[in-house]
């Protein structure tokens, strides 16, 4: 890990030159565990409460080293959910990833004491933490206690919260195989994207969400114009290939955290995080015009959309959402297809 070594805690390397490719790998390995910004859960908490145990510490944490944060999947005695990535142990644990980080006193240490989260301009003086390291041996966070007190850790503690650590890493393990087998059962036989039910379940993950944290969600109602009369001109098997060219075009135009999803027949549906109004009508905009760059095999096709934002203060279930995205895309089949309709009400 000497690349990472040599690149600061904000993601440039120390010449100045932008981030390097060994970042971008261990970033890539911990999004693979697709756990950032999730609920807590009992698995990880059990770990963190252990660590505190052991170590005869009041606060424990599972921090995960992100790009320009920390983001703590467990936390025990602490109030943030998150903290800044730069000049914070955690970052500084990972460089060295095959030793813990022990501060008997952070208010000592000029590299750390002013972290206004987790050192001792925070009021937390001691700190241990031991680099969690994913079977391809990417460093992705810490496993950490905090004290308010400066104090050591014995070597059995030292070694008990070693341990712990790389439970917490066979636990993301368990977790992104139940994800990965749960995903085999999620996808459309056709297209190869997520079914009805898959985005169901994705939709009151991300309303859940948007509930916690405020912020914006909004849905897309997508709708093939007649590919009734389309299957029964060309047969199933020309509109199979219809809409393996749809699902693939529509995916080119959302971004990697869009969730694409196909209900059947000619009709999509797309959850589009951290979008407010304006961004959800350009990407409609984007899927509508996208059909106009497909080379069809038989006749061109089009879509009617339809765009609904959640409104905070008004929505209350995420079918909310939904029957406005379905009432814009009446609209925009009743106005003449083949065009973008928005239901902010």
């Amino acid at each position: 890990m000497a690349e990472l070594r040599n690149q600061d805690r904000s993601g440039i390397a120390s010449d100045g030159s932008p981030l390097g490719d060994a970042e971008g790998q261990r970033l890539a390995a911990l999004y693979r565990y697709g756990v950032l910004d999730t609920t807590a859960e009992p698995a990880f908490d059990a770990l963190a409460s252990l660590a505190a145990w052991f170590c005869g510490a009041s606060t424990s944490l599972i921090s995960l080293v992100d790009r320009d944060r920390l983001w703590f999947k467990s936390r025990l005695g602490f109030d943030a959910e998150s903290a800044p990535r730069t000049n914070a142990p955690c970052a500084s644990a990972i460089l060295e990833p095959d030793e813990l980080l022990l501060l008997e006193d952070q208010r000592g240490d000029a590299r750390f004491a002013a972290h206004p989260t987790i050192g001792a301009a925070a009021g937390w003086r001691f700190y241990a933490g031991a680099p969690l390291v994913t079977p391809e041996g990417w460093p992705i966070g810490t496993l950490c206690v905090l004290g308010r007190e400066p104090r050591r850790l014995s070597k059995r503690q030292q070694e008990a919260l070693r341990l712990l650590a790389e439970q917490v890493v066979a636990q993301l393990e368990l977790r992104r195989a139940r994800t990965l087998l749960e995903a085999q059962g999620s996808t459309d036989d056709v297209t190869g994207v997520w079914n009805r039910q898959a985005f169901e379940r994705r939709l009151l993950e991300e309303w859940a969400r948007w509930g916690r944290h405020g912020g914006n969600l909004a849905l897309l109602a997508v709708d093939l114009d007649h590919f009734k009369h389309f299957n029964d001109l060309h047969g199933h098997v020309r509109g199979d290939e219809a809409l393996q060219q749809v699902a693939l075009s529509l995916e080119g135009t959302l971004r990697a955290h869009d969730v694409l999803a196909h209900f059947g027949a000619g009709e999509f549906g797309v959850i589009l995080p951290m979008t407010d109004a304006s961004g959800a009508t350009a990407a409609a905009e984007r899927t509508h015009c996208a059909m106009d760059e497909l080379v069809w095999a038989v006749e061109p096709l089009t879509v009617s959309v339809g765009v609904a934002v959640a409104i905070h203060g008004s929505d209350v279930e995420a079918t909310a959402l939904a029957a406005r995205a379905h009432r814009a895309l009446t609209l925009a089949k009743a106005h003449g297809r083949d065009r973008v309709e928005v239901c902010l009400a």
